[in-house]
């Protein structure tokens, strides 16, 4: 397990974490939440060693194996597998191992190096990592393509997929949903829910930490504070505990108040002194409970909009796409009017980027109408919308430059709405965080009063406070709407219908993002079948040593069918064992010393048996293909 004691960590003067503990079990799958600044990236450093510890300790099993989410790619030259394979550490070092022994011809060695290949599930890694990379989006065909010819949004992905390869005991993921559409979001949590390793991760998008984190850890006030369940529950938990400390402080300083007064009163006369005094040494005592903090809230007003014109833009049978090459889009042909609130649904790459550029007029259609409304004003969020703006400018000078007129005292007031206050206004915007980029970038887009909002992923660097507040801001935003994002409950919140960009066509989705999310396990389901069939040599060989007759044939059967019951037995038996011990630790109180004493000695039982279910599982699988294999080479019914 992860113990965390007494650990201090700061960067530069600010502090991070004072005096903080914390115990992470294995296999357990936590989200690391707290404000913009609270400090998330820096306690993952320092999981990583990469901080310097002020204080305390942070204690490791030290055969464990960690991996983690690097933020640039150098591997331009590599392929897409081959970049994706280096996750898995030891393995990489052993392919290595062999490809230069291979050269020196060292057949002894050769074959131990063979053998620890085996070991380390070597020969099933190629497909184990292909599945992994066609979950996050890679098609086929991209898996021999050098790293050098995809996007920063898609390098990305492969760094997520690397760590995803790495069999790693701890995986840490600071924002992984980033760049992801909601295809892979889908993917990607199963993923997470179903790897038996610790996972770690850091995000704001609600519905994801929902969906696959076992607890909830806050870094809030430089304390670490654990909690059961994903957000949703977090929030309910940290509610009635802000609640408890209300009422604790109000009963507190109720009580103080009443000892003071007699102070007050009574310190004076002598025949009294003595009761004074013990009511100050009682009034010492007495400790208000640090407050809870909540996130800070953060404003994103929109302004009344201009009127609208109807319809607001429509394409007749549009193809959209980039000149030079063929329509990504074919024969399009949709309205938007005023009150339309509309998400786009599809994977990247399909064209939901093409279709909103095409409708703010910044794509040159390749065939067919667009028609615009007159009076149509449209505020377009592109994905790399905060590097438009010019970080060598203050805000005040990107809003003299959208309306030259605009006096400071006007700048500053609307400026304020989205808390850029006082100094702020003359900060550099290259100093602010990557948050702050982005409220400055929807706030002079608000000034415009658009009648018609495009949003292409507008939340990739906004906290879940900020997120909220935005979510609250466009339900009450009066023009028509259109957004892609990859976080579902903003979707869920703000649109009421969806569009879904899909194999050059723009259709309507009948249905909410389960039906979706369903829809799109149906098709992965169906297209792993496909694949199968379709692939049935890459299967991985079992070698069967050639049978003399059909007798001993059909005695190698018997003997791997008996086999095969007493694992069946086995696997029949840990199951309902593990089911019994994830429900007793569901029940257990952390906060409790006898409850954690006991959850420490579930995990270690419920960490066993699920590594020798897994083991079970596997060698049963691997009897049967062998039972197969001796059955089709023989004739056997």
């Amino acid at each position: 397990m992860i113990q965390i004691n007494n650990l201090s960590i700061a960067r530069g003067s600010k502090p991070i974490l004072t005096n903080a503990e914390l115990t992470l079990f294995p296999g357990e799958k936590v989200g690391l939440i707290g404000h913009n600044g609270a400090g998330k990236s820096s306690f993952l450093s320092a999981l990583l060693g990469e901080l310097h510890i002020d204080q305390g300790s942070i204690d490791l099993p030290k055969v464990w194996r960690l991996s983690w989410i690097d933020q640039e790619v150098t591997a331009n030259h590599l392929s897409v597998i081959d970049f994706a394979l280096e996750g898995d550490r030891a393995l990489h070092e052993v392919r290595q191992k062999i490809q230069a022994v291979e050269e020196s011809g060292d057949m002894e060695q050769l074959g131990h190096l063979y053998e620890e290949l085996e070991n380390l599930d070597g020969y099933t890694a190629e497909a184990r990592v292909a599945t992994i990379l066609h979950g996050l989006g890679f098609k086929t065909e991209d898996l021999q393509r050098k790293v050098g010819e995809f996007s920063g949004g898609w390098k990305m992905r492969l760094n997520l997929a690397k760590v995803l390869g790495s069999r790693a005991d701890l995986i840490l993921l600071d924002e992984p949903t980033n760049h992801l559409d909601i295809e892979a979001v889908v993917w990607l949590e199963q993923w997470i829910k179903q790897v038996n390793s610790t996972v770690i991760l850091v995000s704001h998008d609600r519905d994801f930490l929902d969906e696959v984190c076992t607890h909830t850890v806050h870094l809030n006030n430089e304390k670490l504070t654990k909690y059961t369940g994903g957000y949703s529950a977090f929030e309910r938990a940290f509610a009635e505990r802000a609640d408890q400390v209300s009422q604790a402080n109000k009963k507190a300083a109720g009580e103080m108040e009443k000892l003071q007064k007699f102070v007050d009163r009574f310190k004076a006369k002598a025949s009294k002194a003595k009761q004074a005094q013990s009511r100050v040494k009682r009034l010492e005592k007495i400790k208000l409970i640090e407050t809870l903090q909540v996130e800070p809230h953060v404003a994103i007003p929109f302004m009344e909009p201009h009127k609208s014109p109807d319809p607001l833009v429509v394409l007749n049978r549009s193809d959209c796409g980039y000149e030079g090459a063929a329509p990504i889009l074919k024969s399009i042909s949709l309205e938007l009017r005023p009150g339309d609130r509309i998400g786009l649904l599809g994977a990247n790459g399909n064209g939901k980027t093409t279709l909103v550029k095409t409708l703010v007029g910044e794509l040159n259609m390749l065939g067919g109408d667009r028609v615009e409304g007159k009076g149509l004003v449209y505020g377009y969020f592109a994905q790399d919308q905060i590097e438009s703006l010019d970080m060598n400018a203050t805000p005040l000078q990107h809003m003299s430059r959208l309306e030259r007129q605009i006096s400071e005292q006007k700048a500053r007031e609307f400026l304020a709405r989205y808390h850029f206050r006082d100094d702020k206004v003359r900060q550099l915007v290259g100093s602010f965080s990557g948050g702050e980029k982005s409220r400055l970038a929807l706030a002079l887009l608000a000034y415009k009063r658009p009648n018609l909002l495009l949003l292409d992923e507008p939340t990739n660097h906004l906290d879940i406070a900020t997120r909220q507040a935005l979510a609250s801001s466009l339900l009450e935003f009066e023009g028509a709407l259109v957004m892609v994002s990859h976080d579902r409950h903003l979707l869920e919140s703000i649109t009421d219908r969806f569009w879904r960009v899909h194999q050059g066509a723009v259709t309507e989705f009948d249905g909410d993002l389960d039906d979706y999310a369903e829809l799109l396990r149906k098709e992965t389901s169906a297209e792993n079948r496909n694949a199968k069939q379709g692939n049935s040599n890459n299967k991985p060989v079992v070698v069967v040593a050639a049978p003399v007759d059909r007798q001993a044939v059909n005695q190698r059967i018997k003997q791997l069918g008996n086999q095969v019951k007493k694992l069946e037995k086995q696997i029949e038996t840990d199951q309902p064992r593990l089911a019994r011990l994830d429900e007793s630790l569901a029940q257990c109180d952390y906060s409790k010393a006898d409850d954690s004493r006991k959850a420490a000695e579930l995990h270690n039982e419920r960490h066993l048996i699920a590594t020798r279910l897994e083991i079970a599982e596997n060698e049963l699988l691997e009897l049967m293909l062998e039972i197969e294999q001796l059955e089709e080479s023989s004739g056997v019914a």
